[in-house]
């Protein structure tokens, strides 16, 4: 039987500046990745072959990100393996579930007033909106919560837990930060991915696809957890029904075009000087 380990330390600390960094080991390093939901065109959530598990991890990182944050899924422990051996950060997300999610509310609604909404509370008058209106389910997360980290926490790979993600489930989520602390105090928190931030864990995390992006430093070190979102329905390659996207390109070229505009104009810029570490185009 043979078998592996890694020795690591995640933190967030200040720079020369007093800017707090996202850092590995102590040092400071840029958290450059990919939104990974876990799509396959041949098997929709269930991937065609190991083979192909590792192909597509090869490609993230030839070309030249980092990180990936698997969205809303647990993977088969070999895909964990995999990027452990390759090399690869990833920021794991909580399954959520609970009720029927209000999407005029967390999604619609949010996405347009983000500014005035994104840090609405999560206390129990709001659960019914958000999908957390019954107490079973409730305790079914906190359930999934424990048996996810006791899961996964032997996998080095793993950098950060991500209890909440757009208010999809969401309920007291420095509850949720305070029982991942008890579990596993290893690892960053992303309390509330996007929206509906209650002010905790480690990361300040931004879902930004329409306004102007202005991030300024704060208590904790800022994620750009979400942007982009150009779509491409490459011929060939569609997935049945509606594409959907924040715009769509032409082409490979247009494609390519967008991406090169949004990283200039958006993401470059902010490098220079402010708290941000991560950037995810999703």
């Amino acid at each position: 039987m043979h078998s592996y380990f890694a020795l690591r330390k995640w933190s967030c600390e200040p720079d020369a500046k007093g800017i707090l960094r996202f850092c590995l080991n102590g040092k400071p390093i840029l958290l450059n990745g990919l939104l990974d939901q876990g799509y396959w065109p041949e098997g929709l959530y269930t991937p065609p072959s190991d083979a192909a598990v590792v192909h597509e991890l090869e490609q993230v990182k030839e070309l030249g990100f980092n990180l990936l944050r698997k969205h809303a899924k647990i993977e088969p422990q070999r895909w964990y393996y995999h990027c452990d051996k390759l090399g690869l950060i990833v920021w794991q997300d909580m399954v959520n579930g609970g009720g029927k999610m209000n999407q005029w509310y967390v999604t619609y609604l949010t996405n347009a007033l983000l500014p005035l909404l994104r840090h609405t509370p999560d206390a129990k008058p709001l659960w019914g909106l958000l999908g957390r209106e019954t107490e079973a389910s409730r305790e079914s997360y906190q359930t999934e919560l424990k048996a996810t980290v006791e899961a996964l926490r032997c996998h080095p790979c793993i950098g950060c837990w991500v209890p909440f993600n757009e208010g999809w489930g969401q309920f007291d989520a420095r509850a949720a930060t305070a029982a991942l602390r008890a579990l596993d105090d290893t690892r960053l928190i992303d309390e509330a991915s996007g929206w509906y931030d209650q002010g905790g864990g480690d990361v300040d995390s931004r879902h930004n696809y329409f306004y102007p992006l202005r991030i300024r430093p704060g208590g904790r070190t800022v994620a750009l957890s979400e942007y982009g979102g150009i779509a491409w329905p490459m011929p060939g390659h569609e997935p049945p029904g509606k594409t959907y996207g924040y715009g769509t390109a032409k082409d490979k070229a247009d494609l390519t075009k967008r991406y090169k505009m949004l990283q200039w104009k958006t993401i470059l810029p902010q490098l220079g000087g402010a708290s941000r570490r991560w950037c995810t185009p999703s």
